[in-house]
């Protein structure tokens, strides 16, 4: 009796087990950029918060941008979407000369990009990769996140890392250190074409990150992008759905046979009403 007593309790818990799920990370766009947005980026925005980072670089090289995606960086946090706009900054090894020339001209350039910023602006700085000087810390970020700053991107060093960690920002980065730019690096370019890794960033260039990286989208064709990468998410959204309820992979993915291409159509047209 004992046996079949655990029979059927064993057999009714397996009865009750919940379906497999796969859920998707949520992702927000934190609220001093949102509520900071014109209404066209409010739009785009929300798309790229959505969008598959894999379906978009896909799409971003079948238009002939092969070298897109930054993977050279660390995340500060890997919970957190990445989405902004490109304002680009350029470094080079101190020269006393040319450095008092450049800054009697005027601030230092990370000074002027959290000024100057935007609301969904990322800044990018090119410091070549620089490892023993940082190139901004929190202070100027705190300025920059009250501007309405989405992320920044360091090919090299940033300063007060613990309070960077704590914003509401998505920060990327080669390293930390705890001195200033000087006396190794001084700021010599600004809203000009930049090299972070092995990728070159132009300014208004649209970023979508995640923790394994960065993908760099050409603003002329950010649209393109996202109509064809969001159309394959919502395929393999379906493909998933499929592949949860037992179905052999070989009928779903990469490609859906015949019969499960129908359901797909009608799961389509159902999902829209």
């Amino acid at each position: 009796m004992r046996f079949l007593y655990a029979a059927l309790v064993s057999g009714c818990l397996w009865a009750q087990a919940p379906a497999l799920t796969v859920q998707a990370p949520p992702r927000t766009i934190p609220p001093h950029v949102a509520d900071k947005l014109s209404p066209a980026d409010r739009i785009l925005f929300g798309r790229l918060i959505r969008v598959g980072l894999e379906a978009a670089w896909s799409a971003v090289t079948q238009e002939g941008f092969t070298q897109c995606f930054i993977n050279e960086l660390a995340p500060l946090n890997n919970d957190r979407r990445l989405v902004g706009r490109a304002r680009t900054a350029r470094y080079l090894p101190n020269r006393k000369d040319l450095r008092d020339k450049i800054y009697a001209a005027g601030p230092q350039l990370n000074y002027r990009t959290a000024e100057e910023a935007q609301p969904g602006d990322v800044l990018v700085f090119d410091a070549g990769g620089e490892r023993r000087s940082t190139v901004s810390g929190a202070m100027v970020t705190t300025r920059f996140l009250s501007r309405g700053g989405a992320g920044i991107l360091v090919d090299g060093c940033m300063r007060d890392v613990p309070d960077l960690a704590a914003m509401p920002i998505s920060v990327y980065l080669r390293c930390g250190h705890t001195s200033s730019v000087s006396p190794l690096l001084m700021s010599v370019d600004y809203q000009v074409p930049v090299r972070i890794g092995e990728v070159t960033v132009m300014p208004g260039d649209i970023l979508v990150g995640e923790r394994h990286g960065v993908l760099v989208i050409p603003a002329a064709i950010v649209d393109r992008v996202l109509d064809k990468a969001m159309a394959h998410d919502e395929q393999e959204r379906f493909q998933r759905k499929l592949l949860l309820e037992g179905n052999p992979i070989y009928e779903v993915y990469p490609t859906l046979n015949d019969e499960n291409r129908k359901k797909f159509e009608a799961w389509k047209t159902q999902q829209r009403q």
